[in-house]
């Protein structure tokens, strides 16, 4: 099973940092399909795939919105938000203060200008099919460059409906 996991991430990280092209399983999200309210899941041994964790909150949500602005929220504590529930909450956050991000093909990028110099290089794939228990249609795998090509972070998003 590890050796599968780990065939598999290999794969989305080739198929994210390869050709604009989709496949069968997936693919660079529009940004249509990027916008809108999401929870990390679990990897099966993610502790073992990340050779880094910038965010050691296990429990995490994102927004991404139309005018290109990026919330995330993290937490120690699982909790079940609703659409309505994650609205909130963002809506109160100062806009000036939030990171922005911008989707181009295969990457996606964050820059915060609180912090100087400050920039994420993501890969990005959408699976367009179930492909085992946990990657699943709809789902957005996230991998963090560490700006030498090289994949330190894996995050799997899971939309929030």
């Amino acid at each position: 099973m590890k050796n599968y996991i780990l065939i598999l991430l290999i794969f989305c990280s080739f198929n994210v940092f390869g050709q604009d092209n989709k496949s069968e399983a997936g693919g660079p999200p529009k940004i249509s399909e990027l916008i809108g309210f999401w929870k990390k899941i679990e990897l099966p041994n993610e502790d073992k795939i990340n050779k880094e964790n910038p965010w050691p909150q296990k429990y995490q949500w994102f927004a991404f919105y139309e005018n290109g602005k990026v919330y995330s929220m993290m937490s120690d504590k699982d909790s079940n938000y609703s659409l309505k529930d994650l609205k909130e909450t963002f809506s109160v956050l100062p806009k000036d203060k939030t990171p922005n991000y911008k989707l181009e093909g295969q990457f996606l990028t964050i820059d915060n200008k609180e912090i100087k110099d400050y920039q994420e290089l993501w890969g990005v794939n959408l699976f367009a099919m179930d492909i085992n228990d946990f990657l699943k249609k709809g789902n957005l795998m996230m991998t963090l460059d560490d700006g030498n090509g090289n994949v330190i972070y894996y995050r799997l998003l899971k939309r929030i409906e």
